[in-house]
């Protein structure tokens, strides 16, 4: 046996790639610290384009600064969302009150009800009765088994986070896998194994989109449509928008990953659906404290499904964010257990909620919101005029694409945070609603599925070491053209006439 081929060898050969790893994440980590700033001193020394105003031009600069740090991440990205807060006012282009109003957006108190309530359903456990509950009925073939995984992950990701989603999921996974391979026979083969996998990733970034918390860059249309343009879009009405193109989505995945790209064997597995039950049972009955975090969050479901009838009932204004906050301090006063005074939610738990995210949906909205009133939308959309002779459904075509893109490069919150402000001005510009290329930005920005980089459920579903880079784009390359098409399309058949606009204006 050679050295490279022994234990040790192959340890001294991943030693050597951690090592490259480091030294490359330090270089850029020192690329971006001093290119961000330096980039957007640059632009500052320069004079602004005669058809620009000066004030636009600053936001350029800043624009360039934060991009710069999304995509090298020299610092943390939550805390390159606080920079229009430090800088814009520094510049003239806003007070300190005016550039603060954004990260108070009512979206953010949504967002914020939304994590708690997904906390909540984490901490006692429901999550993995929900799963479990789903996996049971799907079968025990190996289709039909990638099948439920897709639709436990996907149903959990519209309501916790994509990334705690795919960390639930992918342990149950290797778990089946693992029994597989002893079982031995058709369900034992590689392709099982990848499209399993492969499955809980795209199935939790594509569950995502479905509601207005399931991930931030549909929090930040809502939150800039509402700021820049008084258009309110309620939670009722993105998943009517959203739902139907998600299970589409859902479905083509499963049927591109099982039956075209790693093809698997349909009959029965013996031994699957025993296993499924044997962790069924080890959760046991289903606990005082589940039951009562399963009524709140189903009641709040239902109040944001059902608000504009409640609105009518009540006689009084009710919000999406203001229904989230209520679920939100129900968990803090509805009792666990009180004999021990224990609650369905304390401080303690509710530090781990991803309070960057929150920052960072408020530094997006303030920094569309300076591109807005500056001017630099209006002249940006100006720019791309020519793109007007384009027929409505390549445009939209072509800015899904874009932003699918970038997404798999940088933060999908970064991504729409920067695009929006310029997609919504060029259609007004060109006569039509800011809707018209803001929700596919939306849309597409959850549709990162080719590399380990690009969302977190990728690098969750990665690290299980069980496939590699290749496999994943290949797979996620179908997919992409496939959500692309269903974007486009969901565009004029459902966005359209649910949110009430067209392309004249």
């Amino acid at each position: 046996m050679t050295e490279s081929t022994s234990p040790a060898g192959r340890d001294e050969a991943a030693s050597d790639g951690e090592a490259r790893q480091e030294r490359v994440r330090r270089a850029k980590v020192t690329l971006g610290l001093f290119l961000g700033p330096l980039a957007a001193l640059g632009l500052l020394l320069m004079e602004a384009p005669a058809d620009m105003p000066p004030a636009a031009w600053q936001v350029v600069a800043l624009t360039a600064w934060m991009a710069t740090w999304w995509v090298l991440e020299p610092v943390p990205i939550a805390v390159t969302a606080l920079l229009p807060v430090a800088v814009l006012p520094l510049l003239g282009v806003g007070t300190i009150n005016e550039v603060a109003v954004p990260y108070a957006n009512p979206l953010i108190f949504l967002f914020l009800g939304g994590f708690l309530l997904a906390e909540a359903i984490q901490r006692w456990g429901l999550h993995r009765r929900i799963a479990m509950l789903v996996l049971r009925v799907s079968g025990s073939r190996p289709d039909r088994l990638v099948g439920g995984f897709m639709i436990a992950t996907a149903a959990l990701s519209m309501w916790v986070s994509n990334t705690a989603t795919a960390a639930l999921m992918v342990p149950i996974g290797l778990s089946v896998l693992a029994m597989l391979e002893r079982q031995g026979g058709s369900g034992a083969s590689r392709h099982t194994a990848l499209t399993l996998l492969l499955g809980i990733a795209l199935a939790a970034n594509i569950g995502g989109m479905g509601t207005l918390i399931g991930t931030p860059p549909n929090a930040l249309l809502a939150g800039f449509m509402g700021d820049s343009y008084g258009i309110e879009i309620g939670f009722a009405q993105w998943m009517a928008v959203a739902v139907p193109p998600s299970l589409l989505l859902l479905a083509l995945g499963w049927w591109l990953l099982t039956r075209w790209v790693y093809p698997v064997a349909r009959d029965e597995v013996p031994g699957v659906a025993q296993l499924l039950a044997d962790q069924a049972r080890d959760l046991g009955r289903m606990t005082r404290p589940e039951q009562r975090v399963a009524a709140i969050f189903a009641l709040v479901a239902l109040a944001w499904v059902t608000r504009p009838l409640l609105e009518r009932a009540l006689g009084v204004g009710l919000s999406d964010a203001g229904i989230a906050m209520v679920g939100a301090l129900l968990l803090f006063v509805v009792p666990a257990r009180w004999r021990q005074r224990q609650f369905l939610m304390d401080w303690d738990s509710a530090r781990h909620l991803p309070w960057g995210v929150l920052i960072m949906v408020g530094g997006g909205l303030s920094l569309g919101t300076a591109i807005e009133e500056s001017g630099l939308a209006a002249t940006v959309a100006e720019g791309l005029g020519a793109f007007g002779s384009w027929p409505t459904w390549g445009l939209v075509g072509m800015v899904a694409l874009v932003v699918m893109m970038m997404s798999h490069v940088t933060s999908n919150t970064a991504t729409a945070a920067a695009i929006l402000p310029l997609t919504a001005s060029l259609t007004v510009s060109l006569g039509a609603s800011p809707l018209l290329l803001s929700v596919p930005v939306a849309m597409a920005a959850s549709c990162a599925f080719m590399l380990p980089v690009a969302t977190p459920p990728n690098a969750v579903v990665f690290a299980s070491g069980k496939l590699s880079v290749a496999e994943m784009m290949r797979a996620g390359a179908l997919v992409s053209v496939a959500a692309l098409g269903v974007i486009t399309l969901v565009v004029f058949a459902l966005a359209m006439p649910v949110l009430g606009f067209g392309w004249a204006a």
